[in-house]
């Protein structure tokens, strides 16, 4: 039963490594403005937009997704 637990985290992350990816592509602040509205270092967002899942957790992921999904709410 192990490795479905690990499927399905993996696939969990990958949704929400999608949905921040695509919202920071959208937003218009630089990677470096999110990163520190996120409190994370650049180069960890560089990671992230490579595609290097693995270094994120699902709470880190849904962390910045709602980091930049409060940037997109608020009007300019």
């Amino acid at each position: 039963m192990a490795p479905d637990l690990d499927v399905r985290e993996l696939e969990k992350r990958s949704r929400l490594m999608r949905v921040v990816t695509r919202r920071i592509a959208l937003s218009e602040l630089g990677n470096r403005e999110i990163a520190q509205r996120a409190g994370i270092p650049p180069q960890r967002l560089s990671d992230l937009l490579a595609g290097k899942i693995e270094q994120f957790s699902v709470d880190e992921l849904q962390a910045l997704r709602d980091c930049v999904e409060e940037d997109s709410s608020t009007p300019p």
